[in-house]
């Protein structure tokens, strides 16, 4: 993809939420060259202006198994943006099934954790709490709560789909 393509990939998809600016994707793609994640080459055939084309090198796939694999954290959660559900989006075909419950079950675990925690502020908050605020911490525990249960469906949804295909599979 051209840098372009990135631009627009970012601009016109669910993905619109992370930098879709020129001023941060194409300084990232020559840091991502540089260090030898992406390849890079000149396409002078379509256009009059030549547009740099990059590539994922061998150690960019490394890198990006390596990231998928890696648990999901109480930090990513909170701070992540959306980092969790673009980790596993990004998981088929380039993660074993063995690898994606792993992190789906990492995931879950990090859910668990971080609700009873907010259900502990809860459970501390002061009478005379500000109503708002208390209705607020409310709504976090149940997106997150909601999320905990599309974890529990995702996870065995994928064990059910690799059942199902055996199950169709022709004996010889």
């Amino acid at each position: 993809m051209t840098g372009y393509d990135v631009h627009k990939v970012f601009a016109v998809t669910p993905l619109a939420h992370f930098s879709s600016s020129p001023g941060a994707i194409y300084p990232a793609l020559r840091r991502l060259h540089r260090r030898g994640l992406l390849l890079a080459r000149l396409d002078t055939g379509t256009e009059a202006r030549p547009r740099r084309v990059y590539t994922l090198a061998k150690a960019g796939r490394d890198a990006i198994g390596a990231w998928l694999r890696l648990p999901v954290t109480r930090d990513e959660l909170i701070r992540g943006g959306g980092a969790p559900i673009l980790r596993f989006a990004l998981s088929e075909g380039r993660l074993s099934k063995a690898d994606v419950l792993a992190y789906l079950d990492s995931y879950r675990a990090a859910l668990v954790s971080y609700v009873e925690e907010l259900q502990g502020h809860l459970r501390r908050l002061p009478e005379d709490a500000p109503l708002h605020g208390r209705l607020a911490l409310e709504q976090g525990i149940r997106g997150f709560r909601s999320e905990l249960e599309w974890v529990k469906s995702a996870a065995a949804t994928i064990k059910r789909a690799d059942r199902s295909l055996r199950a169709r599979r022709v004996p010889r």
